[in-house]
């Protein structure tokens, strides 16, 4: 699992602010193409779900901002595939799936409000995949560059004069399902309805392994103590919808299917926190701006023609 790009962070509360109001979508002329990108077309039916989606979360849709925004795109997802970075479709669903979190609904809530709002939820995700490629990119080009001294990000901390922060902190254990190398669907999903089985009769913590002794390819790990800044935002959330002793829905991963037991949760207090949110910041700072020095000099040796 994995995070949104912090330059996506502020796009569910513009959603979430902006969804209630819902507009009927017309039906779409022929695609053109409006523009290329080193040879990579732009549609009109692109350029015309961006201009909603836009309107949606900053309230321009102009059209020229737009196709701006699309050539961007265009140019960042081109780099990324000359350096061999390409998000895969599960972690632009997760990242979706942490837009739809952050405005209090379920993934699928989130498609039904843009289609109703005349964007389709591919128009999101498209944007989505760039910037998680992006970013990925700009951590490769710049990791040796982008330098935040502990000095300056405890200064800074303590310039700001806050509050001791309070993290919530989770006692987890994990129940893996494991799916057999080389299995075919058939199997994995007979594996994932186990497990789905098996989680509403978790009795707790102290008894999951003696549970899960008598079962076949399953095996209980101690997570242990890990709190809300060591762990994907979506598993937070789902986290904190569990009740003591409850496991998550049965989850993939590489073994098979995962569902993480909550054995504990409490609030403590994290110095470590603020530092990290702090070193975050000024490193995003740094880094943007080496970002936009960076695709300034790809659209300058780009070739860019409007039709």
């Amino acid at each position: 699992m994995l995070s949104v790009p912090s330059s996506l962070r502020n796009l569910a509360a513009l959603l979430f602010a902006c969804l209630i109001i819902s507009i009927s979508a017309p039906a779409f002329a022929q695609s053109k193409i409006v523009a290329l990108v080193n040879g990579d077309p732009i549609t009109s039916y692109e350029l015309d779900q961006r201009s909603k989606l836009l309107k949606l979360t900053t309230r321009d849709g102009s059209r020229t901002k737009a196709l701006d925004e699309l050539v961007e795109e265009k140019l960042k997802l081109g780099e990324a595939k000359r350096r061999g970075i390409s998000p895969s479709p599960q972690e632009v669903d997760s990242a979706f799936a942490t837009i739809a979190t952050r405005t209090k609904m379920s993934a699928s809530q989130l498609g039904q409000a843009l289609s109703k709002s005349g964007v389709s939820p591919g128009a999101l995700k498209s944007r989505l995949r760039a910037e998680l490629a992006w970013s990925r990119v700009v951590r490769a080009r710049f990791r040796s560059t982008v330098n935040v001294q502990d000095a300056d990000v405890i200064a800074a901390v303590r310039a700001k004069g806050e509050q001791k922060k309070f993290v919530k902190e989770f006692t987890l254990k994990q129940v893996i399902f494991i799916v057999p190398k080389g299995s075919n669907d058939a199997t994995a999903n007979a594996v994932k309805k186990s497990a789905e089985r098996f989680r509403p009769t978790i009795a707790g913590c102290d008894s999951v392994l003696s549970q899960a002794s008598g079962l076949r390819d399953v095996v209980v790990k101690n997570i242990g103590r890990r709190d809300s800044t060591q762990l994907p935002e979506e598993l937070v959330a789902k986290l904190e919808t569990l009740k003591i002793s409850q496991g998550t829905e049965p989850g993939r991963i590489a073994e098979g299917f995962e569902i993480l037991v909550l054995c504990n949760v409490r609030e403590v207090a994290s110095d470590i926190a603020a530092v990290d949110e702090t070193r975050s910041e000024m490193m995003d700072q740094e880094g943007q701006l080496l970002a936009r020095r960076y695709i300034r000099d790809l659209r300058q040796d780009a070739v860019i023609e409007y039709r």
